[in-house]
Formats: C-alpha cells, sequence, structure tokens
C-alpha cells in the first residue's frame, strides 16, 4: 500500500460496507495525502456501490439518462428465483399455520429472508445469523405458542447449532425449520460445508427427540403432505426440527455449466 501511495497525490478508497480499509489506510499513510471515501464524503456513508455512486467519487458528470413525464414505472421488490425451493417450503408453512388465531415465525439471514415479502409474508424478523433460533427460544419460554425458526444450512452451520442445543436441552416447545438448498447461494453459490445427508446426523448430536426429527423434499408437488407433517409438530409441546431438502435453482444450472464446459 505504501509502494502504491508513493507515485499518488489522492487515493480514493472504494469498500462496500464500513470503511474498514479506509480507516486503517489513514493510519498507514503519511497525513499529507489524501484519502478519500466513505469517512471523507466522496461516497455516501451508507449504501451499496453502483456505477453511479462511483462515478461522483470520481468527480464524473453523471450518465446520460430520459426522464419521461407522466411515466410511473411499478415497484419490483426482491424475490426469490422462479421455482426455489424455498417458496415451497413457505407454502407449507403458510398452511400449516393457517386457521391459527396467532404464531410467530422468526428467520434468518440469507436467500429465505426474502419470504417476508408477497406473495408469501411468512417470515417476522431478520436480525443476525442464527437469531432465529436464539429469538424462538427466548418467545416459547415466554409462554408464546406456536413459534417457528427459519434458517438455511449454511446460516444453521455458521452459527445455528449453539442456540438449538440450549434449545434442546431444554427440549423447548418451538419448531426449527432448516431450509437447506445445497449451496450458500446468496454470496455465489458456494458448496456447503457439510452435505445434506449430514445435516440430519448434526441434529440429532445436538439432543433433538429422533422422533420429532424430519427431512422433507421440497418439491411443489409435495406442498400439502409437508404441510401435514409441519401441523403435527406445531402441535407437540416440545423440541422438533424440519430439515427441508431441494437443491439451489442456481447451483443447479452452475454444475450444469461446469459440466457442459468440461464435457469432450
Amino acid at each position: 500500500v505504501r509502494r502504491l501511495a508513493e507515485h499518488c497525490e489522492r487515493v480514493l478508497v472504494l469498500e462496500d460496507g464500513y470503511p474498514y480499509v479506509e480507516r486503517l489506510m489513514r493510519g498507514l499513510l503519511p497525513p499529507a495525502l489524501a484519502i478519500a471515501g466513505r469517512m471523507s464524503g466522496e461516497v455516501p456513508a451508507a449504501g451499496e456501490l453502483n456505477p453511479d455512486v462511483v462515478r461522483a467519487a470520481l468527480g464524473l458528470p453523471p450518465r446520460p439518462a430520459v426522464s419521461l413525464d407522466g411515466l410511473v414505472l411499478p415497484n419490483r421488490p426482491p424475490q426469490l428465483c422462479q421455482g426455489c425451493p424455498h417458496g415451497h417450503a413457505y407454502n407449507a408453512l403458510k398452511e400449516a399455520l393457517g386457521g391459527r388465531e396467532r404464531h410467530l415465525v422468526t428467520a434468518d439471514i440469507g436467500c429465505y429472508t426474502l419470504g417476508a415479502l408477497p406473495p408469501w409474508s411468512a417470515i417476522e424478523s431478520c436480525v443476525c445469523m442464527g437469531a432465529s433460533i436464539g429469538m424462538a427460544k427466548g418467545a416459547a419460554d415466554a409462554g408464546f405458542e406456536p413459534v417457528v425458526a427459519v434458517i438455511g444450512d449454511g446460516t444453521f452451520l455458521h452459527s445455528g447449532l449453539p442456540p438449538l442445543i440450549d434449545a434442546a436441552a431444554h427440549d423447548t416447545p418451538m419448531t426449527l425449520l432448516i431450509l437447506d438448498n445445497q449451496a450458500t447461494a446468496m454470496t455465489g453459490v458456494q458448496e456447503p460445508l457439510v452435505p445434506s445427508s449430514r445435516l440430519h446426523q448434526l441434529v440429532l448430536g445436538a439432543g433433538v427427540d429422533p422422533a420429532h426429527v424430519h427431512v422433507l423434499d421440497a418439491h411443489p408437488r409435495k406442498v400439502h403432505e409437508n404441510a401435514e407433517v409441519m401441523r403435527r409438530e406445531l402441535d407437540h409441546r416440545g423440541l422438533s426440527v424440519i430439515i427441508a431438502v431441494r437443491e439451489c435453482k442456481q447451483a443447479t444450472r452452475k454444475r450444469a455449466r461446469i459440466v457442459e464446459a468440461v464435457a469432450p
């Protein structure tokens, strides 16, 4: 960094999230060298980087744009991919919760967080990785029922096991729904740390009663069948875990591209 800065009169730091690198560079480089970024205001303090933000930081004029008066573009919020297995799991969960006067569904960070939006509107929280299970346990301990925690396979392996062990130790009356799409899809469809076949073993190893651990196929034709399993576990006054398994659509496409690329 110092060798690079020796040839510069000004350094512009472009980084997503908190200005971590920019802050450290201010103590690494001579004070006389101008360092620009989020801390100095050239880049907005919050929000993601995009071409317009970077152009402004570089002192370039805005890109040409066409303004059409009177045209109101419809809002298009983010959504799950077409045919995403998470959607099929949410359909089953919504059906299982149907007819109940009240319920609480805590969730986690991942593609499945989009289940908070229509057409599902199936979850009610997103705080930090692993928080879904801890929040569900707290609500159940306070007497709320039924309580469901929704977490992805990647997030579960990252920070879901400790709160699950806590819930298992107390046989907390709640249901954990692990959405296993066999990939860390939100950050680039990386390979899972643990194969799907071992998630079931991990849950049992955490101390959950085997009679209340189920592995389901998150297939659109099995929504009603899966909903019935969920409905029974929602009525169980103890801890239950449901693992809904089906590969991410993007992972399937990625594997197909790799096979095609290496095929003779």
